[in-house]
């Protein structure tokens, strides 16, 4: 789970990242440190059914296009006799 930082300025002049638990928006921090307890896989895992079909009939929709474009490119070629 994402926790909201802050940078706080040390006396020698460096700066050290203080996590702020208390800050719950994380909207409003100027740094977001992530755990790594989320990862692609789960939130892929945790996908609603919904943005998982408009994903692939996106998906789908792309591999139409290149495949007609396959298509017109190998009716356009009809000088190419060797390749079936």
């Amino acid at each position: 789970m994402p926790v909201c930082a802050k940078a706080i300025q040390q006396p020698d002049g460096s700066l050290v990242l203080a996590l702020d638990p208390t800050n719950k928006d994380l909207s409003t921090c100027p740094y977001v440190v992530d755990d790594g307890a989320s990862s692609a896989w789960r939130e892929l895992g945790n996908m609603s059914i919904e943005n998982a079909t408009v994903i692939s009939m996106a998906v789908g929709g792309v591999w139409a296009v290149a495949w007609g474009f396959k298509a017109l490119i190998k009716a356009a070629s009809i000088y190419d006799t060797e390749r079936e």
